[in-house]
């Protein structure tokens, strides 16, 4: 997004990085993403996400044991299964308006299947206003009462509306996502850990855990 389109929206111009946060994550909002060190034997796939009727099939579905650097701007790292147990990067910022072509439908309605509760949504690590790609990789099953509002709670969704406010404001933000699973082979994750850093404060670490399957599955 420019700087024009930003003013016309309403969303400030975008700030500098924090020096601390740029040190503390090793790469600015402007550069690539570094494959963290435990991950450097890893194959490396570099891809461009899709958009409504013309998605990646790379990205929808992703290889075991690989890392995928997407739009030059979030990282993805696969496990033995296929599954995304990592994903990083500078959060990228859209207008409402300017993001429904990310969001894919069919994939939110996949994600985390067969393991996938009735409770649940498709959650994506990187929400549509934050850039995030449409496609499976970006994608899990995440329980409803994380993914959606809920009254006092400090959840997933509150989070992102935080995140959301602070790129509005230009603030440059860097998220990095650990995915939990209760086993090697489920879709479903047990928790998100995720790790923030931005205007130079001390790393905000939280977790974001799924209420334990019910195996009330969708089918």
């Amino acid at each position: 997004m420019t700087d024009r389109t930003a003013r016309a929206s309403g969303w400030a111009e975008e700030q500098p990085p924090h020096p601390d946060d740029v040190r503390a994550v090793g790469y600015g909002p402007d550069e690539l993403p570094q494959v963290p060190r435990r991950f450097a034997d890893l194959p490396v796939h570099k891809e461009e996400s899709g958009r409504r009727d013309f998605w990646n099939p790379n990205l929808s579905a992703p290889e075991p044991s690989m890392v995928y650097l997407v739009d030059e701007r979030y990282l993805y790292v696969t496990d033995k299964a296929g599954r995304v147990e990592h994903a990083e990067g500078w959060l990228g910022r859209l207008p409402s308006e300017e993001n429904a072509d990310r969001r894919n439908l069919y994939a939110q309605r996949q994600a985390g299947k067969p393991d996938r509760e009735r409770s649940d949504d498709g959650g994506h690590l990187f929400a549509t206003s934050f850039e995030g790609p449409g496609e499976a990789i970006n994608l899990t099953a995440q329980a409803r009462s994380q993914n959606q509002p809920v009254k006092g709670s400090n959840n997933w969704h509150r989070m992102e509306d935080a995140l959301l406010a602070k790129r509005v404001a230009g603030i440059q933000v860097h998220a990095t996502i650990a995915v939990r699973y209760p086993d090697g082979t489920t879709e479903r994750p047990s928790a998100r850990n995720v790790t923030l850093h931005h205007e130079g404060r001390p790393p905000r670490r939280s977790i974001f855990r799924d209420p334990k399957s019910q195996r009330n599955r969708e089918t």
